[in-house]
């Protein structure tokens, strides 16, 4: 019988979408503010309010008495309603990855157009031009928000945190900020495929080198839309078997000061 206090729970090994280990962990500095997505919106997080509020129904009351059956559907499907929300985001998250890579690929043509000997000077000018204006289109890019909140980050930035029930008590899924901050990604922003400028002059393993990070990203977004999705497919079947098994109750609150309310690594909910 499915555990009602584990919905959407699996055996996989996710790395991206993280869940929250006990154990005291030294985290780096991270830019950013810390956002939950609470009451199916991105927001800041507000230590000052109570748990459920800050991190699940992103307002100040629920509908009826804590500790009834009807609270308890009220905080499921404002977990679902969060689920969705992250799903959302990685969408946009992946959106914009596809973009990102479609002009990468035009930095590679333009590259093999300025390096080739058998294109003319005018030819190897208008290369640098047409390489500058995808340079501008991938700076416009990395700009791209949901719900007012950045998509990517250039180096690590806090992860966006959504609140979920695991086995009787809160845990943490974390949903990363692409990091356009990587070597290969800056190489392309300060390169040149042609001219006479300071910038960095671009070669075939620098262009490589962007896509496989590239490529990295799309693969840590993905795994955090199936972790997502996963999760979600839990709490819908948690709700829809909600009558038929014993009650779902909602997991208690720790308030440690070492581990804070869910599991690391979101230490400071």
């Amino acid at each position: 019988m499915k555990n009602l206090n584990n919905p959407g729970s699996t055996g996989g090994n996710y790395t991206t979408v993280k869940a929250a280990h006990s154990q005291k962990i030294n985290l780096p500095l991270l830019k950013g503010f810390s956002k939950v997505v609470a009451g199916g919106r991105v927001i800041r997080m507000q230590k000052e309010k109570p748990f459920l509020e800050r991190m699940v129904t992103g307002h100040t009351f629920l509908p009826v008495k804590t500790g009834t059956n009807l609270n308890s559907i009220a905080v499921l499907e404002s977990i679902q309603t969060n689920l969705e929300a992250g799903i959302d985001l990685v969408n946009y998250q992946e959106t914009g990855l596809a973009k990102i890579g479609g002009r990468l690929s035009e930095v590679a043509l333009t590259l093999n157009q300025a390096d080739s000997p058998r294109t003319k000077h005018e030819e190897k000018e208008h290369a640098q031009v047409r390489f500058e204006e995808i340079r501008s289109k991938l700076r416009e890019l990395a700009q791209l928000t949901y719900d007012g909140t950045a998509l990517f980050s250039i180096g690590k930035a806090k992860p966006i945190t959504i609140a979920v029930p695991s086995i009787g008590r809160w845990e943490g899924l974390s949903i990363d900020r692409a990091d356009l901050g990587q070597p290969g990604m800056v190489t392309i922003d300060k390169g040149k495929v042609f001219g006479n400028s300071s910038h960095y002059h671009l070669d075939a393993d620098s262009v490589k080198r962007a896509c496989d990070e590239w490529r990295s990203l799309c693969m840590s977004n993905r795994m955090q839309w199936g972790l997502l999705k996963d999760r979600l497919k839990g709490i819908v079947n948690c709700l829809l078997n909600f009558d038929k098994h014993r009650p779902w109750k909602v997991p208690v609150q720790t308030n440690s000061l070492l581990l804070g309310s869910l599991r690391r690594p979101n230490q400071n909910n």
